[in-house]
């Protein structure tokens, strides 16, 4: 195959892993539950780190959408802009979509805390340059962590949390990057 055929390849996965869940999640009806506010919106900045080799920084941005499921249960589509600057290799970026479940078992009217779990799909551009990832332009996102949201009045939330963070090919077998990272971000 030639190499024009393979760039129309990667921009077609990239439209299907940025576009397809998008066009989903906003066919699933916000009816659930039995709270006024079914629906939350929101954006996180996120700085990790990895100390172990290669030594990496993660930098992102997270918007969010927060569905209330039950009493303490949330389902949460997250946008994932990623950038993991990688010593000695080359830079990698993703960019795709995660799906997290948010258990929420303290709430009060100051706010909640929460334990959250999730996975994700995006497009990246390691091409075979970061030897964690591997040659394809698919990488696997799992996550899980703990968190605080704080009512700040007028339905907005203060939100901190910490992840444990992997990404990887996945569907072949590679090492991946492991990272901790901490999360600000506000919902209304």
């Amino acid at each position: 195959m030639g190499n024009s055929h393979r760039r129309v390849l990667d921009k077609n996965n990239l439209i299907f892993v940025l576009i397809f869940p998008l066009i989903i999640g906003s066919l699933i009806s916000p009816t659930f539950g039995e709270e006024d506010k079914k629906v939350t919106y929101g954006l996180g900045i996120l700085g990790g780190f990895r100390t172990a080799s290669p030594r990496l920084s993660h930098y992102a941005i997270l918007p969010r959408m927060d569905i209330f499921l039950h009493r303490n249960w949330d389902l949460e589509f997250e946008g994932n802009f990623s950038r993991y600057n990688i010593r000695e290799e080359k830079d990698l970026v993703v960019l795709g979509t995660n799906v997290n479940i948010l258990f929420k078992p303290l709430q009060g009217g100051w706010g909640a805390l929460f334990i959250l779990g999730g996975a994700g799909l995006g497009y990246d551009n390691s091409g075979g340059k970061v030897r964690e990832i591997g040659d394809s332009h698919l990488g696997g996102v799992l996550q899980t962590g703990v968190g605080i949201c704080i009512a700040l009045g007028k339905g907005w939330l203060l939100r901190g949390e910490y992840r444990f963070h992997h990404v990887s090919e996945p569907f072949k077998r590679d090492t991946g990057l492991n990272m901790h990272d901490f999360i600000l971000g506000i919902s209304y």
